[in-house]
């Protein structure tokens, strides 16, 4: 019986210390990421997401970025609004950098001024398309990223 007990016993240590806690690339870094987030929203380009009835708006529903910027899309409202990029929609790089980078869909935002950044620092140059759904259908918008030209 203590064996078995035992064996209980490692099997929960054994669960809980497999990794269940996530942390950021940021975290990993060393780098506070509080702050660093707050930075980063400070100078990323906004995309609003609010709705009534069910009826979603997206404000910008386009939206042309520089290569190397961070867009957030902010939650105006207090329901849940969920956003992810439409695979088929993306060139093979950019779905391949979004899946990487972790950002093809984000976390539901479920109260209001919930925020979600988008980091396109190092993505393909390209058109992202993106839905964003809450209590209706889902509307779609898109980002493109502008290549930075050679020539100023």
């Amino acid at each position: 019986m203590y064996a078995v007990r035992s064996l209980g016993a490692l099997a929960c240590l054994a669960v809980v210390g497999c990794g269940i806690e996530t942390k950021t690339r940021l975290e990993v870094s060393g780098v506070d990421s509080t702050d660093l987030h707050a930075d980063i929203a400070a100078v990323a380009q906004v995309i609003r997401l609010s709705g009534g009835r069910d009826v979603e708006h997206v404000v910008p529903p386009h939206l042309e970025i520089d290569l190397g910027e961070w867009v957030q899309f902010v939650s105006l409202d207090r329901r849940v609004h969920t956003v992810s990029f439409a695979p088929d929609s993306l060139s093979p790089e950019a779905l391949v950098y979004l899946i990487d980078t972790g950002q093809l869909e984000g976390p539901p935002l479920l109260v209001l001024g919930s925020r979600f950044l988008v980091d396109f620092r190092e993505a393909p140059p390209g058109r992202y398309v993106f839905s964003s759904t809450s209590h209706g259908d889902p509307v779609f918008g898109s980002i493109t990223v502008r290549e930075i030209s050679a020539n100023p």
